[in-house]
């Protein structure tokens, strides 16, 4: 199916899991969710978790893969939200650009809360999170036609850590620009920056995940992991513990080898 915009012969599949995190000013509650949906199906099942802002964004203007990427994204985020918050209607609650494009989410029930979402491809992955511990989430697929560019981005260094981390140079790049990624969502600042200034300084192997952790911005953790075609960050403060087994450690490597599997013969 190369070059084709969806997966129509795919089933929808959608996964949810909230996750608990102790603070230094004591426990916290986030959720992550990841979406695989044809575009069709997003389509039809748009009007049960759209909000009327997000759905006139949707024009016949926007192309079929711009579509498909904002539904799936909504989609995720609407779930992780809903898996943060019992009760939660996905429709009445908006996540709209802010003025430095960063999802803002506004809605009853969701005060104080905000979410980070990344898609590749027809995968959307999305955390919801409390405005007090701020995360970042990127997902990517790994591709050797980005090699230059991702190699372009990354210092000696980096380049080294990545290779001695990984199975190939594209899966190392891959992992390290989703990190970057996520730091710069965390930050609001975007791949606006000098990538330098996001530089990632040491990974450390830690189970199913790398560890990574930042030149200039020691405050913040970065998780990584990879399955398959796919790579994944989330990027969190530092001083915050995982409650039990956090989904990077557990539910994340079923939900990413699912994923991977149906990405097989699929490329953008």
């Amino acid at each position: 199916m190369s070059g084709a915009p969806i997966l129509d012969d795919s089933p929808a599949w959608f996964q949810a899991e909230p996750f608990g995190l102790n603070g230094e000013r004591g426990p916290l509650r986030a959720a992550s969710a990841i979406t695989l949906a044809p575009f069709g199906w997003l389509e039809g099942e748009g009007d049960a978790f759209l909000h009327p802002s997000e759905a006139v964004m949707l024009t016949d203007r926007m192309h079929p893969r711009r579509r498909h990427s904002l539904l799936a994204g909504r989609h995720a985020a609407k779930g992780a939200l809903a898996a943060l918050v019992p009760g939660l209607a996905p429709r009445a609650v908006a996540i709209r650009p802010g003025v430095l494009e960063q999802p803002v989410v506004a809605g009853p029930g969701t005060a104080n809360l905000q979410v980070s979402l990344s898609h590749a491809g027809p995968v959307a992955l999305a955390v919801a999170f409390p405005e007090a511990c701020p995360m970042g989430v990127d997902v990517e697929l790994i591709a050797p036609d980005r090699l230059a560019a991702m190699e372009s981005q990354t210092t000696p260094s980096e380049r080294s850590m990545a290779t001695a981390a990984a199975a190939s140079a594209e899966e190392g790049l891959t992992r390290l620009w989703c990190l970057k990624e996520a730091l710069s969502k965390v930050l609001r600042c975007g791949l606006t920056v000098p990538f330098e200034l996001l530089e990632v300084s040491r990974l450390t192997l830690d189970g199913p995940v790398y560890r990574a952790d930042f030149t200039n911005f020691g405050q913040y953790l970065g998780i990584s992991r990879v399955c398959g075609r796919l790579a994944v960050a989330l990027v969190l403060p530092h001083n915050v513990q995982p409650v039990g087994t956090p989904p990077w450690m557990g539910a994340w490597g079923g939900w990413l080898s699912r994923a991977a599997a149906a990405l097989e013969g699929w490329s953008e």
